[in-house]
């Protein structure tokens, strides 16, 4: 519950997204952050929709993390053909 308070307490200033995805960035070792750029991709998803907010955030995370465009774009496939259904 204190991290979340003090994520939602950097969120609330100017420039807060920025500062939370920088201090993601400096925080993961460089191994792990394509794995964070994965699970954010999973968690926007999950239902099935990507909204133009959702992919504008993951876009910023994809800058923030500097993970290459063509990596992304695999992991964004991956994401979504994981969460495909049968209509």
């Amino acid at each position: 519950p204190k991290t979340a308070e003090d994520c939602a307490e950097i969120l609330g200033q100017e420039n807060g997204l920025d500062t939370v995805i920088t201090l993601v960035r400096d925080t993961l070792p460089q191994r792990l952050r394509e794995t964070a750029y994965a699970v954010a991709c999973d968690i926007a998803a999950a239902d099935a929709v990507v909204g133009p907010e959702e992919a504008r955030l993951l876009e910023m995370l994809r800058h923030g993390l500097e993970i290459e465009r063509l990596i992304a774009a695999a992991i964004e496939r991956g994401a979504k053909a994981h969460y495909q259904t049968v209509e």
